[in-house]
């Protein structure tokens, strides 16, 4: 487990400060079995050319676990239930927690540092609708998932920009949808991947369903394949990525519906 930081006095003095103090929720037992057992067979992982897969009523046929893919990158799925969360909470989420370190601390106080949104005029913009104040917003984040402190770039795009079928978002087939091309801070150095974070309402909340395609990324417009022919990304990295995914997003169900009775309307 890492060591919290000590908190500033104007850090403290935060009216959600008090999140930073709570103990990290434990990864249900079920989902750790997953992550000890290994990686999953490639065959039940969602290629990315089929992502609007996710579109289709019920389940695929693998919603947890992660592998490395035969062309040599990286894939995990995490399906995270959210009771008492609504889809506008979790939008919401995503355009509050980018515009004060603090608030992405809370997420998860051991692995992240700061997330800083680079557009906040449109955050604060009351004409956007809360889905579309992520997206097409860039955020710099700091975070360890498990080698140390990372710099990431995670460019928010609208979904279409990612190849998905938008219309539907917002349906009984998809409440809400986050997705992005994420990078390092160097264009063309580290491992870039397209994340996904697809919403669906279940009875008494929501159901998240999370992919990450690791070594795919955004060149002139279209989703392609970053990594040259015969390499291949580590097992470490989707394993280590869904570990984390995992602990950050249980633990935001488990904080999410008071600190957004309580912070909704403080922007």
């Amino acid at each position: 487990m890492s060591q919290r930081p000590v908190l500033t006095p104007e850090e403290r003095a935060l009216p959600y400060s008090k999140y930073y103090d709570l103990p990290i929720t434990p990864i249900p037992p079920e989902k750790l079995a997953v992550l000890e057992g290994g990686p999953i067979d490639p065959a039940l992982a969602l290629p990315i050319e089929r992502r609007n897969d996710l579109f289709k009523p019920g389940y695929l046929p693998c919603e947890i676990g992660y592998c490395v893919m035969p062309d040599g990158t990286g894939y995990l799925a995490n399906l995270t239930r959210m009771p008492g969360v609504t889809p506008e909470m979790f939008e919401w989420w995503f355009a509050w927690h980018g515009l004060n370190d603090m608030r992405y601390r809370i997420w998860d106080p051991e692995d992240h540092f700061y997330a800083r949104q680079q557009m906040p005029e449109k955050v604060l913009d009351p004409s956007v609708p809360m889905r579309e104040k992520t997206w097409g917003t860039v955020h710099h984040v700091l975070e360890d998932i498990g080698a140390g402190p990372d710099q990431l770039i995670l460019e928010f795009r609208y979904p279409h920009e990612l190849g998905y079928e938008e219309e539907k978002v917002g349906t009984e087939l998809c409440a809400a949808l986050m997705c992005a091309n994420g990078h390092g801070p160097v264009p063309g150095q580290g491992v870039a991947a397209i994340m996904t974070h697809f919403v669906r309402e279940v009875e008494g909340g929501i159901e998240l369903r999370s992919r990450f395609w690791i070594g795919w990324g955004l060149v002139d417009g279209r989703v392609a394949k970053l990594l040259p022919d015969g390499v291949s990304v580590p097992p470490q990295a989707p394993q280590g990525l869904f570990a984390h995914n995992l602990k950050e997003f249980g633990h935001l169900a488990a904080i999410l519906p008071a600190l957004y009775a309580e912070q909704k309307d403080n922007w």
